[in-house]
């Protein structure tokens, strides 16, 4: 039993309580309970690898008890089985980082099967993060971004090749900009590196989210997502602080209406503003837009005609001029 993964089922009615236990005594370590309460007094008291959490508990929203389970720092998977499920539900909990939402009822054979998978994620994650930490020590140590790209490269490569290619583009056309730019060689490194790590939030997102809503709805919401998951993946790492802004702020906008905290104009930092703009020209030359790739002159007049909105006007006129 000590060597099986450990779920806490925190679900206040006894038929699915029940059934959940069922279903998955023969295969886990479980914990079940159906307040949010004596959820919180297990999770401080015992290593919790997963928790399955409905929406209506009878002493806490299991949407409050996830905001206070991730304000306290408690690192556990979260998948959210429920019977009162909304999209906007959805969202909120896909922003503080749960693995799947999953609608009542629910199919054994799918939810043995994400369950799998957000354990066996957790697992790899983990393995990233101590990756990235030593990433972290060796720029802390050398400063050396081209090897830390390529070790990140190594480890993501198999998993998202074509995130990895897109990255490695991003970062070139990023450098291109901060070498005419007068800044300082560890503002330009610490820039080609958070570019070069800027999407690491899309990694596996597209399992977390399973709701009866159209495919093309779920994938603009859950795009949302990827800052603010890319910031927590990275978190407590030995970054340079320009690397954090770029994971959340590269999808602002110059006119406030991105996200996801809708900064605009100086407000966005600078590195996020160098970053959006070569994301943004990377998707237009290469097709990622789905609209198909266009010619490089009319990627700069689009980057000009997107001056003052979506884009800074000053850094967007530049590289206009820069990129042939």
């Amino acid at each position: 039993m000590s060597n099986q993964p450990s779920i806490l089922i925190v679900e206040d009615e006894a038929g699915p309580r029940e059934a959940l236990r069922t279903v998955l005594s023969p295969y886990y370590n479980l914990f079940t309970v159906d307040r949010a309460e004596v959820a919180l007094q297990i999770l401080d008291q015992q290593p919790i690898d997963l928790v399955t959490l409905d929406l209506k508990l009878p002493d806490q929203q299991g949407l409050d008890l996830l905001s206070e389970l991730r304000r306290k720092g408690i690192e556990v998977e979260v998948i959210i089985i429920t019977g009162y499920g909304t999209l906007q539900s959805a969202i909120d909990a896909i922003r503080h980082g749960i693995s799947a939402y999953i609608l009542k009822p629910f199919n054994i054979a799918e939810l043995l099967e994400v369950i799998n998978r957000t354990l066996e994620r957790r697992r790899q994650l983990r393995s990233l993060q101590e990756a990235l930490q030593a990433f972290g020590k060796l720029w802390m140590d050398h400063s050396d971004t081209k090897a830390t790209i390529q070790h990140i490269e190594t480890i993501l490569g198999a998993k998202n090749p074509e995130l990895i290619q897109h990255a490695g583009r991003v970062s070139f056309y990023a450098s291109l900009l901060t070498e005419h730019l007068g800044l300082s060689s560890a503002e330009c490194e610490a820039i080609q590196l958070g570019a070069y790590l800027h999407d690491i939030g899309q990694i596996g997102i597209q399992e977390r989210l399973m709701l009866n809503a159209s495919r093309s709805q779920q994938e603009q919401e859950l795009k949302k997502c990827h800052p603010v998951i890319g910031e927590r993946m990275l978190s407590g790492l030995s970054f340079p602080t320009p690397v954090y802004r770029i994971l959340r702020h590269h999808h602002e906008r110059f006119d406030g209406t991105g996200f996801p905290d809708g900064l605009s104009g100086d407000r966005i930092p600078l590195a996020a503003r160098i970053v959006t703009l070569a994301d943004v020209f990377d998707n237009l030359v290469t097709g990622r837009t789905g609209l198909g790739p266009i010619p490089i002159p009319e990627a700069r007049e689009y980057l000009r005609r997107e001056a003052g909105t979506s884009l800074d006007p000053e850094l967007a006129d530049f590289f206009a001029k820069v990129v042939w």
